[in-house]
């Protein structure tokens, strides 16, 4: 459990917050590239640390990030015609360039020298392998972008999807490092042959419901080693990365795997934009790979939403990211599957993972909580984001993973070791990246 003013530090990252000016310490993922894809073209609503901001590709190819609103009376830059690398708002004129600076107040007299006080916020964009990255800590001195293998991969080896939640960013995020809630949440009811290659580490989840926590502190966040028992004198362990200030890395299954991640951007206090990404470090990914097909199919659906599982998309920020399955219709759970098929009877991993962090309320107070042995890595990485706040209001100092972009060189791993094995030392060839390797899982 976590005190009231805890809780509140962990989850308020409004501007003035210490988590605020944590996580605006790191480069923040804010879109993919093809949702400004036009130079000149549409801007786009963006909301990002509980502020209304404004994307757009400027005449010269630039991609720009900018204060919604403009600094005459208002108006929002959301209507404004994007031409001549600048946005102009339509109410009166004025124009705004990617830098926040302002260009012409046209509705002025020529003598008005009003232009020179009339900025607006503006945040520096990157665009690195489809992914436009921005930062929004202020100051001149830019952090190193994360060296994170999914933006470093070609394009047709990496797969990326969002959804919008409707909660707290760090019951996301919690709910992404918590290795135990798949034998439950995601299980399903009736018997399966677990004995194939790519379905030998589901065989030892489902068997061992209660399994072990170990937790490390790194350069880049926590390492969470979880085991269970396996056949003989081994430990099954699967092995999850949390890096700082809001990404996972899910361990995976099967020979030659591909790799589950998500980054838990916040929108706001209460909404969590949540991208779920799917890479391989060696090959292009296949067709189920990308999707929700193949192994996921009983479940309802996998990681990653589709078309078909997300609303008519709308202007608003995010808005083309809000799932089918919502609080609204009770996530399409079906009473029947529940008794039969799946154990928690909501559709798709990613419904079911959604269904039960928002219906703990926008923010949940931890104060209520009862944490055990299983909630080792939660309670863990809790505490690195508050030491983080803490000394980065009273005494300045930056958060893991700021100066060194390399760190993230890691992946997520799900071993069979030895029961007398050191589990982070024995693992560390599916830990750390090697160009041109890809270790098996189990």
């Amino acid at each position: 459990m976590l005190s009231h003013a805890d809780n509140e530090m962990l989850t308020r990252i409004g501007s003035g917050t210490p988590m605020g000016a944590v996580i605006r310490k790191y480069w923040i993922p804010a879109l993919t590239s093809d949702e400004v894809p036009e130079k000149g073209g549409d801007p786009v609503r963006v909301r990002l640390l509980g502020e209304s901001l404004i994307a757009f590709r400027d005449s010269s190819g630039e991609v720009g990030l900018v204060g919604e609103h403009c600094s005459h009376r208002g108006a929002s830059l959301y209507f404004a015609r994007n031409q001549d690398c600048s946005l102009q708002c339509v109410y009166h004129g004025w124009r705004f360039d990617k830098n926040g600076k302002c260009l012409e107040t046209p509705n002025e007299l020529p003598e008005s020298t009003l232009k020179h006080r009339a900025s607006i916020a503006a945040y520096p964009c990157v665009e690195r392998n489809g992914v436009i990255w921005t930062y929004m800590g202020g100051g001149t001195e830019l952090p190193a972008l994360p060296d994170i293998e999914w933006n470093l991969v070609p394009a047709n080896h990496v797969h990326i999807s969002k959804r919008v939640q409707e909660c707290n960013w760090a019951q996301t995020l919690e709910g992404g490092i918590d290795s135990s809630h798949g034998s439950f949440l995601h299980a399903l009811n009736e018997a399966s042959d677990y004995s194939g290659g790519h379905r030998r580490g589901w065989g030892y989840l489902l068997k061992d419901r209660h399994p072990r926590f170990e937790v490390e502190d790194t350069s880049y966040g926590v390492l969470l080693g979880v085991r269970r028992n396996a056949e003989d004198d081994s430990y099954y362990w699967r092995i999850t990365q949390f890096l700082m200030p809001f990404y996972t890395m899910i361990p995976p299954y099967g020979p030659n795997p591909s790799i589950h991640g998500h980054a838990f951007v916040p929108m706001d206090d209460h909404t969590t934009l949540v991208w779920t990404v799917t890479w391989h470090p060696n090959r292009p990914l296949t067709k189920a790979e990308s999707g929700d097909g193949g192994a996921y199919e009983k479940l309802g659906g996998g990681v990653h939403l589709t078309a078909r599982d997300l609303l008519p998309k709308t202007n608003a920020p995010a808005g083309a990211w809000y799932p089918r399955a919502n609080k609204s219709n009770d996530y399409m759970i079906d009473r029947s599957a529940q008794r039969t098929t799946r154990f928690s009877g909501v559709p798709g991993i990613a419904a079911q993972d959604a269904a039960v962090q928002e219906s703990m309320g926008p923010i949940y107070d931890r104060a209520n909580e009862h944490l055990g042995a299983a909630d080792a890595g939660i309670a863990r990485v809790r505490r690195r984001f508050l030491q983080a706040a803490r000394e980065l209001t009273e005494h300045g100092s930056k958060p893991v993973g700021v100066h060194d972009g390399s760190v993230y060189q890691v992946r997520s791993a799900a071993v069979v070791l030895p029961r007398d094995a050191n589990w982070v030392a024995a693992a560390s060839d599916w830990l750390n990246i090697k160009p041109g390797v890809h270790m098996d899982a189990a």
